[in-house]
């Protein structure tokens, strides 16, 4: 979990580097408004009006500034345009300033042309066009100056009444004219308009996409282009091309009659959530690289959406999901980033856990080629190796280039142990998974094994005391003083601790500290339900998630809960109080419901019912309640999905946080966040990773002595896996060509794939020899399918989904 984070810092942080950043080949002035109704960095001259008028606004609470440019909602792009609304007088010169959202500087010096978009209901005279110029820093001494300011004019035709049209101004006048010497272009601030007229007249004019540009020259088309359909939208991937040009996407739902944009993107991929005329038919896709209206060739591809299952949904929850650990991953450590977007270097160790477990899952669903997987879990093992340790435990945050612990605040640049334990149940869920004889998973199991027996968890009761403390400091030692006490999130640090086989608590630690003699019980009741540990109305729902990714509750007891019954009313309240809707937010309901831990509009907070609740919802919160409430879950699922997919959904699946009352959404997302999903999803559908934690010896010897209750069923081994025996189909789901790695080589093999319904669709006799079999699956219809390959007296089942 956050704790203390200044997460405001680390926001605005992000924004300036992200905004100071010249797109490519284009550094952008003016985009959107602050608000719809405001720009911060648009500054009204108002000293040198005399008689003339030009409207002013000022942002809420800051009276004082009352020189803002107001925005209009009618836009040429996006939400809103700068509204210029006037009077120009004989004896006055309006002149308006637009600086960069970050108030930073941006290099023109390699640019060759300003330009922008106007509006005007009445139309324009060219001779009315403002006057324009640019502001930079000087090259000699340090003030700001601004050049020589010329007549759009000059270079543009008149404004045709109520339509959009584009003003450009040449960036090589600037330069040619010795008056701009002292000008430096590398430090340039903002664009100026000022007035051309001086006859009194009144105008209202609107300015959008405020911009300089260089001239790629030739536009090269995309390449590779796929298209992947799914339940309500579809998934286009190219090849990244190297340049930092915007591709536009067009689509087709009339068989390629007419075309409409989707949507612009600068990445190498884009999500389109279709319309319902999009629905279970075939759309055809055009995708061109865009530069200032100039369109390349087109590449084109065909997709074929259609309604999903529950299970289908649930195989793409995981799926996107998991690519936050796989894809979004550090690039060489292969630990999970703290957060995406946000530093490409900092590593969160509890997110690493939790996508180590997500890995499993992986492996088990075939979503990566299993040998890359196993690949990937040793690189991260190495890391958790080299990394600094402190007493056998790990740090919060850590660089993930160097491995140095990387402070999480002043005093807490040490081992924290809350985050070590969701480390430590992983280390625990890998040796009891990869049970094969193959080089791979037998160094994972022993490093793993090698690594939770390191942990020194009896260092931190700080001495012999009956309590363990979160953090340690290699240079401030206990100073953060922070006693692990129930009940919240950090049941399994206790349960973990108490089953280290080299340095383990005794049960009085468990008993003495985190239940406090029984103190953490308090019985109370909301819509219903009864609750004896949770909070007030439920607290925070990460609570009932982490320590049970690997802990299955289901008939987990000890002294002082039936956890089940506790977590099931927990989340049952959650669910009740969005029904309720006490606070009247926007949308809360029986599907936009949970509350937990997440970003929210003033930054990061642990949401919860009553206490704290801003109209934040969280979608980790009643996704990772799939355990709990499964026709709940699946139906936010569907509303978060379905209903808001264009709105709450990217690359690594659902947001972190969405905010309807103020009209926000945290277009990111957090690794301790992601993982939950994934992780409890899987426990939901076949309780894998509890299986693989329950069935650990020391484990159950920690839970034995802590005196828990657990269910026996959990405790049934598991079998033993020969990695190298498995199939492995690859891509599943598939839409072209499914790749089959074969067993048993040497052996009579036979290969048979059925339709759900029995139906035998093709039989075929494999080489002798072949250890890759390709499967072409082009020409089936989309759906599920059953691969069964016969060898000898063994039998290999598996299924694969064919999509469009």
């Amino acid at each position: 979990m956050e704790r203390n984070l200044p997460l405001r810092i680390v926001l605005i942080l992000i924004l300036i580097l992200t905004l100071t950043r010249a797109r490519g080949q284009e550094v952008i002035f003016f985009s959107e408004g602050t608000t719809a109704s405001y720009y911060d960095q648009g500054l009204v001259d108002k000293g040198n009006l005399g008689s003339g008028v030009f409207e002013t606004t000022s942002p809420p609470g800051y009276p004082q500034y009352n020189d803002k440019v107001p925005c209009s909602t009618t836009a040429w792009k996006g939400l809103s345009s700068l509204k210029f609304n006037y009077t120009s007088a004989s004896d006055g010169q309006w002149k308006v300033t637009i600086f960069r959202p970050s108030w930073s500087v941006a290099d023109l010096s390699t640019m060759d042309t300003l330009v922008f978009h106007l509006y005007s209901e009445a139309g324009l005279p060219a001779t009315a066009l403002p006057r324009i110029g640019i502001r930079t820093l000087q090259k000699t001494g340090t003030s700001e100056i601004n050049s020589v300011l010329y007549p759009l004019s000059d270079y543009n035709q008149a404004v045709l009444p109520g339509t959009w049209s584009r003003i450009t101004f040449p960036l090589a006048v600037i330069r040619s004219d010795g008056a701009n010497s002292n000008l430096s272009l590398r430090d340039t601030k903002a664009v100026v308009f000022s007035q051309s007229e001086q006859n009194n007249t009144s105008r209202l004019v609107l300015i959008d996409e405020v911009m300089a540009f260089r001239d790629p020259g030739a536009l090269t088309p995309v390449t590779g282009l796929s298209a992947t359909g799914y339940d309500s939208h579809t998934e286009l991937t190219w090849n990244a091309p190297g340049d930092p040009l915007t591709r536009r996407i067009y689509a087709s739902f009339d068989g390629g009659r007419s075309y409409s944009v989707r949507g612009e993107t600068t990445d190498n991929y884009y999500l389109d959530f279709f319309p319902p005329e999009g629905r279970n038919k075939p759309v055809r896709y055009r995708v061109v690289t865009l530069f200032q209206e100039r369109e390349s060739a087109a590449a084109e591809v065909q997709a074929s959406p259609r309604d999903f299952t529950d299970e289908e949904l649930l195989d793409m929850l995981q799926g996107y999901t998991f690519r936050y650990f796989w894809d979004g991953a550090h690039s060489t450590s292969g630990m999970a980033l703290e957060r995406s977007p946000g530093s490409s270097t900092t590593v969160a160790s509890g997110a690493t856990g939790m996508g180590l477990m997500a890995m499993i899952a992986a492996h088990e669903r075939y979503f990566r080629p299993r040998e890359e997987i196993k690949s990937r879990i040793l690189t991260i093992l190495t890391f958790l190796e080299t990394c600094d340790r402190h007493h056998g435990a790990w740090s919060h945050w850590y660089n993930g280039a160097t491995g140095k612990t990387q402070p999480f605040s002043t005093y807490d640049d040490g081992g924290d142990l809350v985050e070590t334990s969701f480390v430590a149940q992983a280390l625990i869920a890998l040796r009891n998974y990869f049970t094969g004889s193959d080089e791979a998973s037998i160094q994972i199991r022993e490093r793993a094994t090698r690594l939770w027996q390191e942990i020194d968890w009896a260092w931190y009761r700080q001495g012999k005391q009956e309590v363990l403390y979160w953090h340690w400091s290699p240079n401030y030692g206990f100073r953060m003083n922070m006693k692990i006490t129930g009940w919240n999130e950090c049941l399994i640090t206790y349960v973990m601790a108490a089953a280290s086989p080299t340095h383990p608590i005794p049960a009085e630690v468990y008993t003495r500290g985190w239940a406090r003699n029984g103190d953490l019980v308090r019985k109370r009741t909301y819509y219903d339900q009864e609750i004896s540990l949770s909070p007030d109305w439920g607290g925070p729902l990460f609570w009932i998630h982490y320590s049970h990714l690997g802990l299955h509750p289901r008939g987990l007891k000890d002294l002082y809960a039936d956890y089940w019954k506790e977590y099931v009313a927990t989340a049952r309240i959650h669910h009740a109080y969005a029904v309720a809707n006490p606070g009247g937010f926007k949308h809360y309901g029986a599907q936009c419901w949970g509350l937990t831990a997440s970003d929210d509009p003033q930054g990061y907070s642990a949401h919860q019912p009553v206490s704290n609740d801003n109209g934040t919802i969280s979608p980790t919160a009643a996704l990772a309640s799939l355990p709990y409430l499964p026709e709940e879950a699946l139906a936010a699922l569907k509303y978060f999905y379905r209903e808001r997919g264009s709105d709450l959904w990217g690359i690594y699946g659902p947001y972190d946080a969405f905010n309807d009352q103020v009209g926000w959404v945290k277009k990111g997302w957090l690794g301790i966040d992601q993982g939950p999903i994934m992780v409890m999803t899987e426990n939901y559908r076949s309780g894998l990773l509890w299986r693989l934690v329950m069935n650990d010896p020391d484990v159950r010897a920690g839970l034995d002595k802590l005196k828990f209750q657990y269910d026996p069923l959990t405790a049934v081994p598991l079998p033993e896996r020969e990695q190298e025996q498995e199939l492995f189909l690859y891509p599943n789901p598939c839409c072209g060509d499914l790749t089959i790695t074969l067993p048993q080589q040497g052996a009579e093999r036979q290969l048979q794939v059925f339709h759900p319904g029995g139906e035998l669709l093709l039989q075929e006799r494999l080489p002798l020899h072949a250890s890759t079999f390709t499967l072409q699956c082009n020409h089936w219809p989309p759906g599920i399918y059953f691969l069964k390959i016969t060898a000898g007296e063994a039998i290999f089942q598996e299924r694969f989904i064919v999509i469009r």
